[in-house]
C-alpha cells in the first residue's frame, strides 16, 4: 500500500509572546514579512517542495481563513494545502486538522510550528525516513556555540547558568 504523508501546520496563534510592536492581533506573527513573504508562506513552501507530501493542512483562526486561501491562491500553493479553522490552543488546532485529513493507519502525519520556516526539504525528507524507519521523529539541533546551559536543574530564567562552548 502506498503510504501518504500529510502536514499540520497550526497558525492560529496571536504571538503574544512577541516583543510589543511586532505581532498583533491585526497581524499575527505568521503573517509577518520575512524577506518579504510572510513568514507561514517559507513554512508552506518548504513542506510543498518535498514530492512525498501529499497535502498541508494549516490551521488559522476564524477571520483569517479567507486572507489565507489568498495567500495561498497568490503563492500558487492551492494544489496541496488545505486551510482549517484552528482552535484557541495548538492542540485543539492539530486536533482540527487531524479531524479534517483522512490519513490510513499507515500513513504519516508531520505536525510543525507555522512560524519556524526554517526548516528545509531536506530535513523533512530525512524526518519522513525516520518515521518510516522507527515509527515516530522528531527534528532537533545541535545547540550552536555559546548558548548557556544550566549549572543548576532548569529556571525560568538564565540565573544559575553559564556559557557553555562548543
Amino acid at each position: 500500500m502506498f503510504m501518504r504523508v500529510f502536514v499540520i501546520l497550526p497558525a492560529a496563534g496571536l504571538g503574544t509572546r512577541m516583543a510589543p510592536g511586532h505581532a498583533t492581533p491585526n497581524d499575527p506573527k505568521q503573517f509577518l514579512a520575512l524577506q518579504g513573504l510572510p513568514i507561514l508562506v517559507h513554512s508552506l513552501r518548504a513542506f510543498a517542495a518535498v514530492p512525498r507530501v501529499t497535502s498541508i493542512y494549516v490551521a488559522v483562526r476564524k477571520p483569517e481563513i479567507s486572507r489565507m486561501q489568498a495567500l495561498i491562491a497568490e503563492h500558487a500553493l492551492a494544489a496541496r494545502v488545505q486551510v482549517v479553522e484552528g482552535g484557541d490552543t495548538r492542540q485543539e488546532s492539530v486536533s482540527r486538522a487531524l479531524k479534517a485529513l483522512s490519513a490510513d493507519e499507515d500513513d504519516v502525519i508531520l505536525v510543525h510550528d507555522a512560524v519556524r520556516p526554517l526548516i528545509d526539504p531536506a530535513t523533512i525528507e530525512r524526518t519522513i525516513e525516520a518515521v518510516e524507519s522507527y515509527g515516530a521523529a522528531i527534528v532537533g539541533l545541535r545547540k550552536p556555540m555559546g548558548l548557556l546551559e544550566p549549572t543548576k536543574p532548569v529556571s525560568s530564567s538564565a540565573r544559575g547558568c553559564r556559557l557553555q562552548w562548543s
